[in-house]
């Protein structure tokens, strides 16, 4: 263990020197009673003394004065070295509470609130301006909410002390910090009445919204999983493809898939016959949608509806769900053959596809939301899905004007649509032109 160092007392020191002085004073006041009192007048005989006995009585009393003075002089030196350690050490721990990267501070309890004790990183932390202002303020301020300060109180007097308690706290200008607290209640001496709470505040803010940004991420991956394929969804969760979380307009394709005669197929098939058939029916088409990067907006019974343009926008949204649209109708077939083989009845779909403004976003309550697209562009295609016979692709003259000659059409006569004042010119999707394909 290291030794403190001490500091040592020599003869010159102030309390050694007034020992001595006053055994001298002793020794002259001494001499000069006996010479005045002794007959024989000799003063040299009476100032060192009349015998062997006196001279060392007077040497000890001499020892003893300057044995008292150093001792007093080494008492008032442990002093002095006392105060000034106490001193650095004071100044060691303003300095470190100073600059310590950890809010403090001390606080009394309700209804007093009184700030007694804070450092410069809380002042920072809080965006203060001076420790004065912050001792100036009550300490329900420095809480972003009375609720929360009364948990973390109340936990605290019930338990004495509390490690790492996560609670928001309150800026300057209003806006909340998350911090972490480590408290401990101080009471009283000889009582069991408060005193005051002291505390320490670890700043994790920027933690806090860093696992705030992951779980958003995870909820955003979660949501668009099912409407993107795994690349898009994941590229709208990481931020790489901006969703707003409020309504927009966005320009795109909507495309309806419906089965025909599902509902007389499912009164002549077992319930488990009719789940199994919309799985495998939606995988098929949720699959194909996403080879051609388009978003699954939302399954409606037996059918589906899907849009190109929202979130995810390409030049060629249009020529994408008509491509999308084909293929969903040669697979069909393909899923008609395997049906047939296994003594299943086969199954027609009608799709109508419609292209223009619409509004895309959240929709839904504040415990459920999914993002989907709403508006007269949506509705339309609903009604050309509608229109659609079994195994024929309907499109609007808004989505034709955007496929170039990509696609061989055959105009069809115009679709008198439910809530619609004019007919709607539309087309059917034969196949592809010679030199396209899928």
């Amino acid at each position: 263990m290291k030794q403190g160092k001490y500091k040592s007392v020599s003869l010159t020191d102030r309390m050694v020197l007034i020992g001595f002085g006053l055994a001298v004073v002793y020794w002259f006041c001494e001499s000069f009673i006996n010479f005045f009192l002794s007959n024989q007048g000799n003063f040299f005989r009476d100032f060192f003394g009349p015998d062997i006995h006196v001279i060392q009585t007077r040497l000890i009393v001499l020892c003893l004065f300057v044995i008292y003075g150093s001792h007093a002089q080494y008492t008032m030196n442990q002093r002095q070295a006392a105060q000034e350690a106490l001193q650095k050490s004071e100044e060691h721990y303003r300095s470190l509470v100073q600059n310590i990267p950890i809010g403090m501070y001390r606080q009394t309890p309700e209804p007093e609130e009184k700030i007694l004790m804070a450092n410069p990183a809380l002042c920072k932390m809080l965006g203060v301006d001076s420790e004065e202002e912050l001792l100036a303020m009550n300490a329900a301020d420095i809480y972003m909410t009375d609720k929360e300060k009364k948990f973390l109180l109340n936990v605290l007097i019930q338990k004495g002390r509390v490690s790492w308690f996560e609670i928001r706290l309150q800026r300057k200008d209003n806006t909340p910090i998350w911090g972490s607290v480590t408290a401990k209640v101080v009471y009283e001496k000889n009582s069991e009445n408060i005193a005051y709470f002291d505390c320490t505040v670890e700043d994790i803010d920027e933690r806090k919204k860093a696992i705030q940004r992951v779980r958003e991420e995870e909820e955003t991956r979660r949501r668009f999983e099912r409407l993107l394929s795994p690349d898009l969804a994941e590229m709208v969760a990481s931020g790489k493809l901006k969703v707003e979380k409020g309504g927009e307009s966005r320009f795109a394709t909507v495309l309806f898939a419906d089965i025909r005669g599902f509902t007389t197929l499912s009164e002549n098939t077992a319930a488990s016959k009719v789940l199994q058939l919309l799985n495998e029916y939606f995988e098929m088409m949720v699959n194909i949608v996403f080879k051609h990067e388009g978003t699954v907006d939302k399954f409606i019974g037996d059918s589906v509806m899907v849009n190109w343009g929202a979130p995810v926008i390409h030049n060629d949204d249009p020529i994408r769900a008509v491509r999308a649209a084909i293929e969903m109708q040669h697979e069909i077939k393909a899923f008609n053959i395997e049906r047939k083989l296994n003594g299943e009845q086969e199954i027609q779909v009608g799709i109508g596809i419609n292209t223009g403004h619409l509004v895309a976003g959240y929709i839904g309550s504040s415990q459920t939301m999914s993002y989907s697209v709403v508006g007269d562009t949506v509705n339309t295609a609903s009604r050309l899905c509608s229109a659609a016979k079994g195994g024929q692709i309907i499109i609007s003259e808004n989505t034709h004007k955007y496929l170039g000659n990509t696609f061989e059409v055959l105009k069809l006569e115009p679709v008198h649509a439910k809530g619609k004042f004019k007919p709607i010119r539309v087309f059917e999707v034969i196949g592809y032109h010679t030199g396209y394909g899928i």
